[in-house]
């Protein structure tokens, strides 16, 4: 049997997230190492330490570049030196592609879920051992329970088809791996629906660990973020009361962001939180996301004009759109305007300390509570039409700076409101990694704007593109793994 590389991802990821490096060389590791690695709490601690920097690593890596540039809130710019990021917006992704972003999603992904599984697996023996630590070895196991959730979840959203797209989920989702296999192991795929139980299963375990805390640091992992994921994953289910259930939970412990701290809370994170509910910042590390958008000569993407024209001239999200350089920069950007993405920018260039370098990722905030609750109330077997509306106008005029009984709505039907709360939700959370998979869950066409350098100027459902392929280096590897229909590569098991 050929060693598969999510094997191979399984034992090297532990230690190697523990130095913050590179994935070690899987010849120069073992079981005994990895027991060695986990003998004392000191271990255990490195090992949660290092499974947030995976999560960082997904994140700024490639998944949230997938999640926008793949939808229609934006133009290509400078591209095309960016032979990865071109095909990323072309829809140009084929199996062969081993070194670029659909093996580093998948790669990244299952860095995760196995290191999440090392804690799990090793931190009961450590328990067992040191049983004065229980609780602190179960909050890393609330950590651990939580990002393998996350990551399968997410793996889904790239790799498979959508829950809905078949009527009791029995398509190939992804590996919902939760153990640590052995090389004789045979890791084939799991339907959906075994895939969105794991997610679940691991949600309410989290919770269990982190019991009903209290939000105190966004950037961590709480029991909180716990509901507000599981409220995301029922959206994505189309299971509308417990999607209703979760994010009503949340709403009412995480006020809304007010309208003169909206944009701070971007671009001022360390001394404003904001409502973020779990949320990654990159100030020691750099940001693949603040590359893409940073204004200058190197700026590969932009909004796009008619998506920014959306917006209503006293909305104060549309001043995320453009930045004017300070004096206080000595640098390039001084005196100069540029039309870019500033959910990404340090509030200054060119300097190194913490509090001006500060650009964080929202993994899970409490606007989008807010919008997954009108959904489910709209779209849900027992409809509260006004209720969703009602949501909608909280969202609404916190961006305009007024009070919700001041904002119209204009509906006749919940068509009319569901087509309301998307287009809120569009502008509420773009470049926060949704658009192409809130389009692709719905089951909907993508159509760009006219100005659209692209040269796919649409995708009609149900396209193979909504999902990525399998890579061929995973194929190669793993007898058993099957690959997405339409896609090179094997097909069934044996082939």
């Amino acid at each position: 049997m050929r060693k598969n590389i999510l094997l191979s991802i399984a034992v090297t990821g532990t230690l190697a997230i523990s130095s913050c490096s590179g994935f070690l060389n899987v010849d120069n590791l073992g079981k005994s190492t990895i027991e060695s690695f986990f003998s004392d709490i000191d271990g255990m601690k490195a090992a949660g330490v290092g499974l947030h920097k995976t999560i960082l690593n997904f994140y700024d890596g490639s998944y949230l570049r997938f999640g926008d540039i793949g939808g229609d809130t934006q133009n290509a710019l400078r591209v095309a030196s960016d032979e990865a990021l071109l095909r990323m917006y072309d829809f140009d992704y084929y199996a062969e592609d081993n070194g670029g972003f659909p093996y580093t999603i998948w790669k990244n992904g299952y860095a995760i879920a196995t290191n999440a599984n090392n804690i799990l697996y090793y931190g009961q023996k450590l328990l067992d051992k040191y049983p004065e630590y229980e609780s602190e070895i179960k909050t890393h196991f609330g950590y651990a329970y939580f990002a393998r959730a996350l990551a399968i979840f997410d793996l889904c959203n790239c790799y498979a088809m959508p829950y809905g797209s078949t009527a009791d989920a029995s398509h190939p989702g992804v590996v919902a791996i939760d153990y640590i296999p052995g090389f004789d192991d045979n890791l084939s795929r799991h339907t959906m629906k075994e895939c969105y139980d794991r997610v679940i299963k691991d949600l309410n375990s989290s919770l269990k660990c982190f019991g009903n805390d209290e939000l105190t640091n966004p950037n961590y992992i709480s029991g909180l973020a716990c509901e507000a994921l599981l409220a995301r994953v029922y959206l994505y289910m189309g299971d509308y009361a417990n999607a209703a259930k979760y994010s009503s939970i949340v709403m009412e412990k995480v006020p809304l962001a007010k309208h003169d701290e909206y944009v701070g809370m971007f671009r001022k994170a360390q001394e404003n939180p904001g409502e973020g509910i779990f949320r990654l910042n990159t100030y020691d590390t750099g940001s693949g996301m603040r590359a893409l958008y940073n204004p200058t000569g190197n700026q590969k993407l932009q909004p796009a004009p008619e998506f920014i024209a959306k917006f209503d001239d006293s909305d104060v999200r549309k001043e995320l759109f453009t930045f004017t350089g300070e004096k206080e920069d000595g640098t390039q950007y001084e005196g100069k305007e540029y039309t870019t993405v500033c959910k990404y920018l340090p509030i200054k260039s060119g300097v190194s300390d913490e509090k001006n370098r500060r650009s964080d990722f929202f993994v899970l905030r409490v606007s989008e509570m807010y919008l997954i609750h009108a959904e489910a109330l709209c779209k849900g077997a027992s409809a509260d039409l006004s209720a969703a509306a009602e949501d909608v106008k909280a969202i609404r005029a916190r961006a305009l700076g007024t009070t919700p009984e001041k904002i119209a709505l204009n509906w006749m039907s919940a068509s009319d409101l569901d087509s309301i709360i998307q287009e809120e939700r569009t502008k509420e959370l773009c470049f926060e990694g949704h658009r192409f998979f809130d389009i692709k869950r719905r089951m909907e066409n993508i159509t760009r704007p006219q100005s659209t350098t692209s040269t796919a100027k649409s995708l009609t459902w149900p396209d193979i593109h909504y999902a990525l392929p399998i890579c061929q280096l995973e194929l190669q590897a793993n007898d058993f793994m099957v690959q997405n229909e339409g896609y090179s590569g094997r097909k069934t098991i044996g082939e």
